[in-house]
């Protein structure tokens, strides 16, 4: 039997962590040059226009959940660099 101490099971979750982190901002990163702005701003254009563009409200979605995730996933890095967690 193999043990495996809390510190190493907690660098593997980090690094997944780490891994999950790199494609949402590769996501988000690519929406940003897409229409050239940052999250906030999109969604504040998107909010106030005159006409619905299917597509941008598509992205608008797909972004929002990107920064979603992102922003649970930094807290979650956040306490497995701190050790704040626990193996069940």
């Amino acid at each position: 039997m193999t043990t495996i101490s809390k510190q190493e099971a907690g660098n593997w979750v980090l690094l997944d962590c780490l891994a999950q982190k790199q494609v949402l901002l590769t996501k988000i990163e690519l929406l940003e040059r897409k229409y050239t702005t940052d999250f906030e701003t999109f969604e504040q254009t998107i909010e106030q226009a005159a006409t619905e563009d299917f597509a941008a409200w598509d992205d608008y979605i797909e972004w929002k959940a990107y920064t979603t995730f992102l922003s649970e996933l930094l807290l979650k890095i956040d306490d497995l660099t701190h050790g704040r967690f626990q193996v069940a």
